[in-house]
């Protein structure tokens, strides 16, 4: 039978379970491992929502301490791995044409926060693992949908999983880009801790894998009517507001920063212009501008990754003091020990302080495995598309987190990226396309 005949009896139920998860604000507020929900309990009860669905469904199910979870079927030794997550990053409703947690269908375009990453391509590889088992297929291995709450906000939830279950013999992540992503970049962030005489306060971003669009500051000079000027003169989004001076700009993913126009930037260039800020003379000189890491000469590139880049995410400042969050995609695992080099050497010259967060190193699977040019037929039966080949991205995806995974889809070649950004959508076409490859993937990866 055509797919397409096979899918239009399972639209409703597609369509239902999209919009159930799209209305939980699965979205981090605070970490806390000693609690029986880690997460919160938004992101608890999307997690148990989908459990409780999928044992309904006749599929087996676990719980990973309420960090993550898995939805099975199938018998056998091996494991085929869809490593998708539940858990969104944060919005600004303002920015929205519409509520970001109800799914909004128009234009031929499903709208909402999660369509793209990762609720929506969660949703349908389990309904092609559906689809699959109402018919009977049975696969040389288990099938696994596991899925975390915190892959945006470092994927505690899988390393969590892990220490419960064995890790996939071969895994994919419906988290990217089609055709297919065989290797990431390691991703690094860092905090600056610093200080100023003459911003009081300043707050910009809320994660470190975002490009802030948003910045507010207010300073102990007065400075307004030359900010107003500084904005009109340089095209750029602002206002004063009381006493606070604030900047807009664009959001976009920390592994693309030069498609966003970062707000903390705007602030700072028109303090640096401005006033005797250290801290802005200090950000001007490093940082300012530049999303490769050249200011504070830790730019590197390679081959296959390609460049380095460098997102100035975060900016929390109170009471003159405070931090500046980066997050750098590595093409090279050595670039960590050069990051760290080059800003203990910066920081020093201006008497501030610096802390590493977190490293992860970089992923690579061979573009002739198995695994690649398996999925690449079920991609190319679907698409037809014979162009575009698999290639590597500097964001990180929870392919990293097993040795024999790749990431695969959703966005296909061409589509606008609107992954962390305000409306974000998924065209309803590609989402049953979706459906249709990762049911033919799922099968040339079991028989």
């Amino acid at each position: 039978m055509d797919f397409k005949n096979k899918l239009d009896k399972y639209k409703d139920k597609v369509i239902s379970l999209l919009r159930k998860l799209i209305s939980y604000e699965s979205i981090l507020d605070e970490f806390n491992p000693d609690s029986e929900t880690p997460f919160g309990d938004n992101l608890n009860e999307c997690l148990n929502y989908m459990l409780e669905y999928a044992d309904l469904d006749g599929f087996k199910t676990f719980n990973a301490s309420n960090y993550a979870g898995h939805i099975e079927y199938g018998e056998g030794k091996e494991i085929l791995g869809i490593l998708a997550h539940l858990d969104v990053v944060p919005v600004n409703k303002d920015e929205w044409d519409s509520n970001p947690f109800m799914l909004d269908i128009r234009d031929d375009k499903l709208y909402g926060r999660g369509t793209m990453d990762d609720k929506g391509p969660f949703v349908a590889s389990y309904i092609a693992m559906k689809i699959l088992k109402d018919e009977g297929y049975i696969p040389n291995k288990r099938i696994r949908l596991i899925f975390g709450l915190d892959e945006e906000s470092g994927s505690r939830c899988i390393k969590k999983y892990f220490m419960f279950q064995p890790e996939p013999n071969l895994a994919f992540s419906p988290d990217a880009e089609f055709p297919l992503i065989h290797g990431e970049k390691g991703i690094m962030s860092y905090d600056l801790l610093v200080k100023d005489n003459i911003i009081k306060s300043f707050e910009a971003g809320e994660r470190y894998n975002i490009v802030p669009s948003l910045a507010k500051m207010m300073i102990n000079i007065d400075l307004k009517k030359e900010y107003l000027k500084f904005l009109k003169d340089n095209n750029y989004k602002g206002k004063i507001d009381g006493e606070e001076y604030i900047a807009y700009g664009v959001a976009a993913h920390a592994m693309c920063p030069e498609n966003g126009i970062n707000a903390a930037y705007i602030l700072f260039d028109f303090l640096n212009q401005y006033s005797d800020s250290k801290l802005a003379e200090f950000v001007s000189k490093y940082y300012l501008y530049d999303v490769y890491g050249k200011k504070a000469n830790y730019y590197d590139i390679d081959d296959d990754l390609g460049e380095l880049t460098s997102n100035f995410a975060l900016v929390d400042i109170s009471n003159y003091e405070g931090k500046i969050g980066i997050n750098c995609r590595c093409p090279k695992d050595n670039d960590f020990n050069i990051i760290e080099s080059n800003i203990a050497s910066i920081t020093k010259d201006y008497e501030y302080d610096y802390k590493i967060l977190s490293k992860s190193n970089s992923h690579y699977i061979s573009k002739e495995s198995d695994l690649v040019k398996k999925l690449m037929e079920a991609y190319v039966d679907v698409t037809k598309d014979t162009i575009n080949k698999p290639f590597t991205i500097g964001g990180g995806t929870y392919a990293r987190e097993c040795k024999y995974a790749v990431a695969f889809g959703p966005l296909f070649p061409g589509r606008e990226d609107v992954c962390h950004i305000a409306n974000e959508y998924m065209y309803l076409d590609d989402f049953y396309k979706l459906i249709e490859i990762y049911y033919k993937a799922i099968i040339k990866l079991t028989k």
